[in-house]
């Protein structure tokens, strides 16, 4: 028998081992496709994100907190959230949490290492959303507070966002709705900060 001819696979393992790898490139396909639906199922109404089974709300990584929660969203920072709102923490890319109310004001979390400038970075975080404008608000030392508007389909949400940077760290604090107006927003995204935010002891 030629040596070399008993060492070829054997065409039923080479099958089996073809199905393998086309059955794990699906599944990579459907991992990225389920992140991308993910990334944007906070952009769903609350109404809708009520109506999914448990199920459905675990592959989304989204659950709804039964009572006030603390997060820890630093070393030595936790931030409230309240009960009966929606609560994504899928520690995906750059996006730390998020979290969306019962009156669909939808809070994004985002943090990340850049030396970029503040507002070309939110327009990349927006990047699936078309960016329609911004306004910078205030600019007191590391904060930057700016006011935009983007459109994602058919609807248009007014964003006001908090940007800190600390050398080479940026952090957004995201608050974005369909329905609030800019000043309206303003002022839910701050006293959001004034009575959500809490420092623990060290």
């Amino acid at each position: 028998m030629n040596k070399s001819t008993s060492r070829e696979i054997d065409p039923v393992m080479q099958n089996f081992q073809n199905s393998q790898q086309i059955m794990q490139e699906n599944l990579l396909r459907q991992r990225e496709a389920q992140k991308q639906l993910s990334n944007a199922v906070l952009y769903s109404s609350y109404q809708g994100l009520d109506s999914l089974s448990v199920l459905q709300r675990e592959n989304f990584g989204i659950r709804k907190l039964e009572k006030d929660s603390l997060i820890y969203i630093g070393l030595n920072t936790q931030m409230k959230i309240l009960k009966n709102y929606f609560l994504q923490n899928n520690h995906d890319d750059s996006l730390r949490i998020a979290f969306k109310s019962p009156d669909n004001l939808t809070v994004f979390i985002h943090d990340f290492e850049s030396k970029g400038d503040l507002v070309q970075n939110l327009k990349s975080l927006k990047r699936g959303s078309d960016f329609l404008k911004h306004k910078v608000e205030n600019t007191i030392g590391q904060l930057k507070a700016i006011s935009y508007k983007i459109k994602r389909g058919n609807k248009k949400y007014n964003g006001y966002v908090l940007c800190f940077q600390a050398a080479d760290f940026q952090n957004y604090y995201e608050f974005e709705s369909d329905q609030l107006t800019p000043a309206t927003l303003k002022i839910r995204a701050i006293d959001f900060f004034a009575q959500n935010m809490k420092e623990t002891k060290k």
